[in-house]
């Protein structure tokens, strides 16, 4: 996940987290993550466009773009995925990219589980980035460093490779990178999306929105 980022980087990793479950999303206090918000971000510097370093779902040049800050480990995540594959699904002109915001501090595995998402991408195919994912949703108990290596070996790749990456302290930092770009822009628990029209601009919502509500957003920024 080599990349430059436009994100400034005021905000550690350590960051202390509320264990607050409120309205379909694991969140920071003093956040209402129910609905959307009413006024659009800027493109001001801290959030990083969609670029070919993202792990994309979808038509890589569809014109509207949903960025997912996620947590592997996160209730309310597992929840959002199937809805977010569901859209792009049915919508050609709708890429989906994930990025990471793991809240360690709550889901004692969401940062190792992120490392082993990084690592099948790397020495792997962003298709098998994309299966890690939907299988760590489906299995969220399961996650911890054997059950990594499992699936990565499944996946074609080379399990001594696989241990040398996830001890690469270069993956944990472009994850940082992530999670303070969340954080600068707004981000207050996961998930944590921003959807990126064809004009750049930046709308977000926190939470596991319903469907209907996600493809009325999706169709507004298409209208507009």
């Amino acid at each position: 996940m080599a990349r430059t980022s436009q994100t400034r980087y005021g905000i550690p990793i350590a960051i202390v987290i509320a264990g607050l479950l409120i309205a379909g999303a694991v969140i920071l206090p003093k956040r209402d993550s129910s609905v959307v918000s009413s006024t659009a971000l800027k493109s001001n510097g801290e959030f990083r466009m969609p670029n070919e370093t993202d792990h994309v779902r979808g038509n890589p040049d569809a014109p509207i773009a949903i960025v997912e800050f996620s947590d592997l480990e996160c209730p309310f995540c597992a929840r959002l995925h199937p809805t977010l594959k569901q859209i792009v699904a049915e919508n050609s002109d709708v890429r989906w990219i994930y990025r990471h915001f793991p809240l360690s501090t709550i889901h004692s595995r969401a940062l190792s589980a992120a490392v082993a998402s990084e690592c099948i991408a790397q020495l792997g195919t962003n298709e098998n980035f994309w299966s890690f994912t939907d299988l760590a949703f489906e299995n969220q108990r399961q996650l911890d460093n054997s059950w990594y290596e499992e699936v990565a070996v499944s996946f074609g790749i080379n399990s001594e490779a696989f241990s040398g990456c996830i001890s690469d302290r270069g993956v944990v930092a472009d994850i940082q990178k992530d999670f303070r770009e969340a954080t600068d822009t707004g981000g207050r628990g996961t998930p944590y999306v921003v959807v990126v029209a064809p004009d750049g601009q930046l709308t977000p919502f926190s939470g596991a929105l319903p469907y209907q509500q996600i493809a009325a957003l999706v169709e507004q920024v298409r209208n507009n």
